[in-house]
């Protein structure tokens, strides 16, 4: 048994010098696509990488050993982990498809969100829910519309009902069918507001 211990604490020794005596793998170069390298110097600890900021996809820069430089750590465009010499940690994050969510603005006149007309493209990774955010009719001037309308509601709006959360498909049938009710109710009171004003000029005249 005694043997055995030494063996096991000698072979964990060896494996961890030979792991500090190795460079760490990088991928390295603009897009991504090359293979992991190792990287050129053992003072490199971390690689880094492009951000992948949810909803408007990957921020532009390259891939490589080290760390990420401080303006793009500002700018949120790099993200950096932890790198091993077996195995590169800054491979491309695996992408899930793109959808499209209406953005809202807040119409100062009619004191009410109005849809803008173009969409929003969300990017999303794999496993991002595939959800947008638009304002309901208890919503106000303080109520945020998220990300351009892609993704989920602030928790404060969401709590209060001023926003909701809606697949984008589900989002579409829900503000067609309101601007057809919305249309609806215009037809069918334009000519009541019509004949209203016919009678009360006609009580006037006689």
């Amino acid at each position: 048994m005694k043997i055995a211990a030494a063996v096991l604490i000698f072979l964990t020794v060896l494996v961890s010098y030979i792991c500090q005596a190795l460079n760490v793998k990088c991928v390295q170069g603009d897009d991504g696509t090359a293979a992991a390298q190792e990287c050129s110097s053992p003072k490199f600890n971390n690689c880094y990488q492009p951000k992948f900021n949810l909803y408007t996809g990957l921020s532009s820069g390259s891939y490589g050993c080290g760390e990420c430089l401080s303006s793009d750590l500002l700018g949120n465009r790099c993200e950096s982990c932890k790198a091993s010499s077996f195995k590169a940690c800054n491979t491309p994050k695996e992408t899930g498809y793109n959808f499209t969510c209406y953005d809202w603005e807040w119409n100062l006149g009619d004191e009410k969100f109005v849809k803008k007309e173009t969409k929003t493209v969300c990017q999303t990774l794999k496993e991002t829910p595939k959800v947008c955010n638009i304002p309901t009719s208890q919503a106000n001037v303080l109520t945020k519309i998220l990300n351009k309308g892609c993704g989920p509601c602030e928790d404060v709006d969401k709590t209060l009902g001023s926003c909701r959360e809606c697949h984008p498909i589900a989002c579409d049938s829900a503000i067609s069918s309101a601007t057809t009710h919305a249309v609806k109710m215009t037809a069918f009171q334009v000519p009541v507001l019509l004949l209203a004003i016919v009678y009360s000029f006609g009580h006037k005249r006689f």
